[in-house]
């Protein structure tokens, strides 16, 4: 099978609500410093900078230049335009602008992209790159069998929260990075930003890792447990 008839064979399966992504205004379309200088790149900063957070804005960009130096450290080819696409969208699902009613917010986030990269005429199998690696940020064990630029912003996402690989990385780069990008009180804020992205729909954390922040805000909060679904289930044993 060739690329094109690979492509052309993708069948997306699309959300019943489209939740419409806006084209920024021009003023806030324009890319910082290291960031690819694309229109793509232009307009997804513009998103961004007119209806996303300084918290998100900054650990967008940290995530970016972490998966960025990750990726040039394999000595692999990789799509750094892409890469930096998905860096942006991967949190705009925690917004309530691009936040579905009933859908996972990483699902959220890579339908906005979608949706975005089809408006611009991007090819199918790129984009459905980049809806992989939005909607698998978070979930451990896959991307490393995905396309390379998944793996990365899984990497990046993982150094940024959670410190994953912080000794190896690059202190230099590190060190850079977050004085152009800073973590103010970012431990307690990121935790609060993704109470607020789901806290409405806390049926789509069950099984994830974003259970934890229910448990953990929600007073009464009744986390679901996998053993006791298969104890529970309606069929009878024979």
């Amino acid at each position: 099978m060739t690329d094109q008839s690979f492509a052309n064979s993708l069948n997306f399966r699309r959300p019943k609500v489209i939740l419409p992504v806006p084209t920024p205004s021009a003023q806030f379309q324009r890319v910082q410093p290291g960031v690819p200088d694309s229109q793509l790149a232009r307009e997804a900063t513009g998103l961004l900078r007119e209806f996303s957070t300084p918290l998100l804005f900054n650990h967008s960009h940290r995530v970016f230049f972490w998966a960025n130096e990750m990726g040039r450290e394999t000595g692999q080819s990789f799509d750094v335009e892409l890469l930096f696409i998905c860096a942006a969208f991967h949190d705009l699902g925690l917004l309530t602008k691009f936040s579905s009613e009933g859908d996972r917010f990483e699902v959220d986030s890579a339908n906005a992209v979608r949706q975005f990269l089809e408006h611009h005429g991007v090819p199918d199998t790129r984009i459905q790159t980049a809806w992989d690696a939005i909607s698998l940020h978070t979930t451990p064990g896959i991307a490393a069998y995905k396309p390379i630029e998944v793996e990365l912003l899984y990497n990046g996402v993982g150094l940024d929260v959670l410190g994953i690989g912080y000794e190896a990385f690059p202190s230099a780069v590190r060190e850079k990075v977050v004085a152009q990008y800073p973590r103010e009180d970012f431990k307690a804020q990121i935790a609060q930003a993704f109470l607020h992205g789901f806290e409405h729909k806390t049926q789509t954390t069950e099984g994830t890792c974003n259970e934890d922040i229910c448990s953990h805000f929600i007073r009464n909060y009744e986390r679901s447990d996998f053993y006791e679904q298969i104890r529970n289930s309606a069929f009878q044993n024979t």
